[in-house]
C-alpha cells in the first residue's frame, strides 16, 4: 500500500513542472487500495454497455473490477477527468491479491498503481508500487516502492484488460468486468456526474498515511462498498509483505445516504492470480459518516479474527481533491466578497496564453494542486460551467509577477509566473498546477482569485475572493529548507491578526491534503450566486 496521499519520496516526478510535476504529486508512489469480489458483490448486474470506449479520460471508469475466474482478488480504480490539465486526467488504483501460496492472513497481498488519462484513447500505462513497514492504525507512516510496470486497456464501460510485469518475474493478463452497475461511464465521456458517487474514493488519516480506505457508493447496485488497507497489529517497521491486511465492507445503500453500517469482511486461502478458492469471514463492522466532500469518520469494532477485541475511531480526509460531482448536503453559501489587492495584473485577462493549468513557470516551492468548485447557491447548488477563473499568488519569497518594488526590492515587471486562468468543466471545476504560496508583511498566508460568468474582458467579475490555508500546514510547510530563506511568518500569526481574514474563514479555508514531504491538494467549494 501507498502513502494516503502518495508520497514522492525519492522519486524525480515531484521536481518537474507542468503535468508530469502534478503526476508525480498524486501517483508517483502509488495509492495502496484494495478489494474482492466479497459477500455476494460478485454479479450484482452491472449492465453491459455494448459500446467501445472512445477516451479514458472521465470519471465513470471509477469503481470495482475483477476477473470472475478469480474471485477475492481484483482491481479497484479511481479515474480523475482532466486533473492533470487538458486531456490529460489521473488513475489511481488498487490491486488486491494473494501470496504465490496459498496461506492465512500472513499470505494477503496488495500492489498499488498509477497512471495518465488521455483523451482519444481506451488505455492508461500505469506504474505498479508496494508498500510495506506499518502498523495497524497507527505510525509510522509509510511509502510506496515502484516494483513494477503495467496497462489498462478499456474495451468498454464494462469491461477491461490489465497488463502486468513485476520487477520479480511475475507477469500475465487479468480480463476484468465491472462488480457493480456502471453510473456514469459513457463511450465518450460526457455523461454527468453522480451526487453519491462523488463521495466514492480514497480517504485517509494523515497520521496514519501509508493506511486508508477506498469507497464505491453506487445507488443503482443498492450497494456502498469498502476497502481498508492497513497492516498486521505490532508489525515491526523492517517487516516484509507478510504483515500487508486488507478488509472489505459491505452495507446496503439508499441514495442520499450519508451515515452507512458496514459488515467487515476478511479473505484468506487464494494464490496470486490463479483460480483457487477462498475463504471469506465477517470479522466486525463498522459505520462511516461523512461530515462533508472532503471529511467523514470510521467507527470500528472488531469481534472475530486477529484483530477480535480491537476498535476505535478513523477521521478521515481524502486523500485527493474531491470531485466536481460531489456537493454535501441541500444548501451552500456564498463566498465572500475580498479585495483583489495591489497586484491582479489585469492585463491577464486578455492574454490567451494565460488560459493554463499549471502556473508555475520557474518558480520553486512544495507542489500544490488547488481545485475550486463552482456551485450556484441560487439553484440548489448545482455547478456552474463554462465560467472563467483567474488565480494568482505571491511565490515563497512573497514576491508576486507583473510589479517592482516588492518583497526585498524584487523586480518582476515583465513576468507572469503564479498566475492563470481556467474554465470550469461540467461539474464546476477548475484545477490549477503551482507552488504552495509564500508570505509578505502584513499578510497571511492566501490565493486571489476571480470568477467570471460573463466575458473575461469588457466585464466585471461575479466574484472577487481569497483562500486562506490552514495554519498547521503553512507551519509545515515554512519550516522545511526550501521555505528557508523567510521562514515562519512574524508579521501577521493568526486569521484574526489579518487584515482580510479577521472576520471568519469559514467559507474560505481549504480543506488541504498531503504533506509537506509529498506536496498538497487543496481544495475549495465556492459559491456564486448564478
Amino acid at each position: 500500500m501507498a502513502s494516503f496521499p502518495p508520497s514522492t519520496q525519492n522519486n524525480p516526478n515531484r521536481l518537474l513542472v507542468g503535468r508530469r510535476r502534478m503526476l508525480g504529486l498524486l501517483g508517483a508512489s502509488g495509492i495502496g487500495m484494495a478489494t474482492s469480489a466479497l459477500g455476494g458483490l460478485a454479479g450484482t448486474g452491472a449492465t453491459k454497455s455494448g459500446k467501445s470506449l472512445g477516451t479514458v479520460n472521465q470519471r465513470g471508469l471509477t469503481g470495482i473490477w475483477y476477473n470472475p475466474a478469480t474471485s477475492g482478488q481484483g482491481l479497484l480504480f479511481e479515474a480523475f477527468p482532466d486533473l492533470l490539465g487538458e486531456g490529460i486526467g489521473l488513475i489511481l488504483g488498487g490491486w488486491f491479491t494473494f501470496d504465490t501460496s496459498a496461506g492465512g492472513v500472513e499470505a494477503q497481498r496488495w500492489f498499488s498503481l498509477s497512471g495518465e488519462l488521455l483523451d482519444g484513447k481506451n488505455a492508461s500505462a500505469v506504474t505498479i508500487y508496494r508498500n510495506v513497514g506499518g502498523r495497524f492504525d497507527e505510525p509510522p507512516i509509510t511509502f510506496g516502492q515502484a516494483v513494477g510496470s503495467g496497462s489498462i486497456q478499456f474495451d468498454d464501460c464494462d469491461t477491461a484488460r490489465f497488463d502486468y510485469n513485476l520487477d520479480d518475474g511475475q507477469s500475465g493478463s487479468i480480463p476484468l468486468v465491472r462488480i457493480t452497475s456502471n453510473l456514469t461511464c459513457s463511450s465518450d465521456g460526457t455523461s454527468v456526474g453522480s451526487a453519491d458517487a462523488g463521495y466514492s474514493g480514497a480517504w485517509y488519516d494523515p497520521n496514519t498515511s501509508g493506511q486508508g480506505f477506498l469507497v464505491e457508493l453506487n445507488p443503482a447496485s443498492e450497494i456502498a462498498f469498502l476497502s481498508w488497507y492497513t497492516y498486521a497489529p505490532d508489525a515491526a517497521s523492517d517487516a516484509g509483505p507478510e504483515t500487508q491486511r486488507w478488509f472489505t465492507g459491505q452495507a446496503a445503500f439508499a441514495s442520499g445516504e450519508r451515515d452507512i453500517t458496514f459488515t467487515l469482511y476478511q479473505t484468506t486461502g487464494g494464490v496470486f492470480d490463479a483460480e483457487d478458492p477462498v475463504a471469506t469471514v465477517a470479522v466486525g463492522s463498522a459505520v462511516l459518516s461523512f461530515g462533508s466532500c472532503t471529511t467523514a469518520s470510521f467507527n470500528y469494532q472488531f469481534s472475530l479474527g486477529e484483530m477480535a477485541g480491537r476498535s476505535g475511531t478513523i477521521h478521515l480526509g481524502r486523500a485527493t481533491a474531491a470531485p466536481g460531482e460531489c456537493v454535501f448536503g441541500g444548501s451552500c453559501a456564498l463566498i465572500p466578497s475580498e479585495t483583489e489587492g495591489p497586484y491582479p495584473l489585469s492585463s491577464v485577462l486578455s492574454n490567451p496564453a494565460m488560459v493554463r493549468s499549471d502556473i508555475t513557470e520557474d518558480r520553486t516551492g512544495i507542489p500544490l494542486m488547488l481545485v475550486l468548485k463552482l456551485v450556484d447557491i441560487n439553484n440548489n447548488c448545482q455547478p456552474i460551467p463554462d465560467a472563467g477563473v483567474y488565480v494568482w499568488h505571491c511565490d515563497k519569497d512573497g514576491v508576486y509577477s507583473g510589479y517592482s518594488n516588492q518583497t526585498g526590492g524584487v523586480n518582476a515587471t515583465g513576468k507572469t509566473f503564479l498566475r492563470g486562468i481556467q474554465y470550469s468543466d461540467a461539474n464546476g471545476q477548475v484545477v490549477f498546477g503551482t507552488v504552495y504560496p509564500g508570505w509578505y508583511n502584513g499578510r497571511i498566508t492566501h490565493i486571489h482569485f476571480q470568477v467570471y460568468l460573463g466575458s473575461l474582458t469588457g466585464s466585471r467579475a461575479t466574484a472577487t475572493s481569497q483562500i486562506a490555508f490552514p495554519l498547521d500546514v503553512t507551519s509545515a510547510v515554512y519550516s522545511t529548507t526550501l521555505y528557508a530563506t523567510r521562514g515562519q511568518n512574524t508579521s501577521v500569526t493568526s486569521f484574526a491578526a489579518d487584515g482580510i481574514f479577521r472576520d471568519g474563514v469559514s467559507y474560505q479555508l481549504a480543506n488541504v491534503a498531503g504533506s509537506s514531504t509529498a506536496g498538497y491538494v487543496a481544495t475549495l467549494v465556492v459559491g456564486i450566486a448564478g
